[in-house]
């Protein structure tokens, strides 16, 4: 629980140090999703996003299904003393794979796709606001980021950057940098058309302050361009970097969930109130990492609660009532979704931090496990939700390069080329490209990280070097 002392705090002894450490490393293998991996005896493709699906954010070890909570939580910790037991697995949420959140997933990149396929088929009045699938995402990335650390805080008793950077550099990087590399090799034909800038921009998580900073006379080259989506892919990575700074240092402190608390609840009416005095350029106002900040805070502020008050919903009329909220949430998304204005004013100054607490009271229908986690659980869903990541690469490109004139199709029968042949890249870079790296646990950090920065630095020669001036 939040006033709980972290467990660190209750271990004198050399040997339950070591017995929690031998507990940790079972539960890291456990209890990942972007974060957290299902604890089923197969391989978990995307859960983290997915937040390791950690992650979002973002090497999915083989478990076999044990049951309810309380008999997994008594397989961790066989063997323990009762003391160090009872108190790693009291600090420890209890959040397990929920397919619901993949199910969220594919809600959001569904709006997304059909937003970008309907604005350049000819159907300019569907799907208007399937943007907001964005914003989706980032509140749900920031409940499941924050999950992670608060749980290696609660069990470690503080936050090792070093692992939680190199879990999100093989979570998120591999599929990105193999996107660049595919955009950047077809913009030698006539199908796309990529600028160094763009790329290197999206090599190195800056699309969005790239996009600003060149200007409105530039957006057809740059958030118009094949790689001009990556822009909320560097938003959240960019948090996550500063989240895991912070998470660090209040993990230093007597009371790191309270601090952590009083830094998101300070970073929301922040971040409004600079959406509200930086600029008028709206896409200032769209893609800065500041005023977009308070959609990723509000869903580190539902984990902190989570932590703290997730029994409540173990009561049945509080079930009910969370899932009800969560089913109205579903209807309101789908929607702004239709008929929400692409970034309108009261989206700009305020109203993408309205999406975020709908978007929160969504996650907590689905963690009621009631009739809304069912109907979100449902394969197709799941199964959408696991690629979402993969999907939003490829998305874009593929709709670029599928033009009217190319397909000989239009209206809503090119719209489901698109959207098609969309999943199927997304389906061979997440089985080819995503999976196989984000599997490989067995690569320390420095190996981790010198090969991103090998392979960063190849891609961005290859974008300078391919790529339009």
């Amino acid at each position: 629980m939040l006033g709980a002392r972290p467990v660190h705090e209750d271990l004198a002894e050399p040997r339950a140090v070591g017995e929690l450490l031998r507990l940790r490393r079972v539960v890291d293998g456990v209890v990942e999703q972007d974060l957290l991996v299902p604890l089923v005896d197969r391989e978990h493709p995307e859960s983290p996003r997915g937040a390791d699906r950690d992650g979002g954010d973002h090497g999915e070890p083989r478990t076999i299904e044990c049951g309810t909570r309380a008999h997994r939580a008594s397989i961790l910790t066989a063997g323990l003393p009762d003391r160090v037991a009872s108190a790693a697995v009291s600090a420890r949420p209890p959040l397990g794979y929920e397919p619901g959140l993949d199910g969220i997933r594919a809600i959001s990149i569904a709006g997304v796709v059909l937003f970008h396929a309907c604005a350049t088929s000819g159907l300019n009045g569907w799907f208007r606001g399937g943007g907001l699938g964005v914003s989706v995402f980032f509140t749900l990335s920031g409940f499941l980021i924050t999950t992670l650390l608060v749980r290696d805080i609660d069990v470690r008793g503080s936050v090792d950057l070093s692992r939680f950077w190199g879990r999100r550099i093989r979570r998120l990087a591999p599929a990105s940098l193999a996107a660049v590399v595919a955009v950047v090799v077809v913009s030698r034909t006539e199908w796309l058309d990529v600028h160094r800038g763009g790329a290197v921009a999206a090599v190195w998580s800056a699309t969005n302050w790239h996009v600003i900073a060149s200007g409105d006379a530039q957006l057809l080259r740059t958030i118009v361009g094949p790689l001009g989506p990556t822009w909320s892919l560097a938003v959240e990575e960019q948090f996550y970097v500063a989240l895991a700074m912070i998470a660090w240092l209040a993990a230093r402190t007597a009371r790191p969930a309270r601090n952590l608390g009083i830094v998101f609840a300070a970073v929301v009416p922040i971040s409004i109130a600079l959406a509200n005095v930086v600029s008028d350029w709206s896409p200032r106002l769209e893609f800065g990492t500041d005023v977009r900040a308070a959609e990723l805070a509000i869903g580190g502020l539902l984990a902190l609660a989570w932590r703290r008050w997730h029994e409540l919903l173990s009561r049945a009329v509080v079930a009910r009532v969370a899932d009800a909220v969560g089913i109205a949430s579903v209807g309101g998304l789908v929607v702004l979704f239709l008929t929400a204005d692409y970034t309108p004013p009261w989206l700009l100054r305020g109203g993408f931090s309205a999406v975020a607490v709908v978007t929160a009271c969504l996650i907590v229908g689905v963690l009621a496990h009631g009739p809304l986690a069912t109907a979100l659980s449902a394969p197709p869903l799941v199964g959408l939700g696991r690629i979402s990541y993969s999907l939003y690469l490829v998305h874009w490109p593929v709709i670029l390069v599928m033009t009217a004139g190319r397909t000989g199709l239009d209206g809503w029968v090119l719209v489901v080329a698109k959207a098609a042949v969309a999943i199927v890249a997304a389906v061979v870079l997440h089985l080819a490209v995503e999976q196989p790296i984000r599997a490989r646990t067995d690569l320390s950090t420095r190996t981790t990280v010198a090969g991103w920065l090998i392979a960063s630095v190849a891609v961005t020669a290859l974008g300078l070097a391919l790529g339009a001036a």
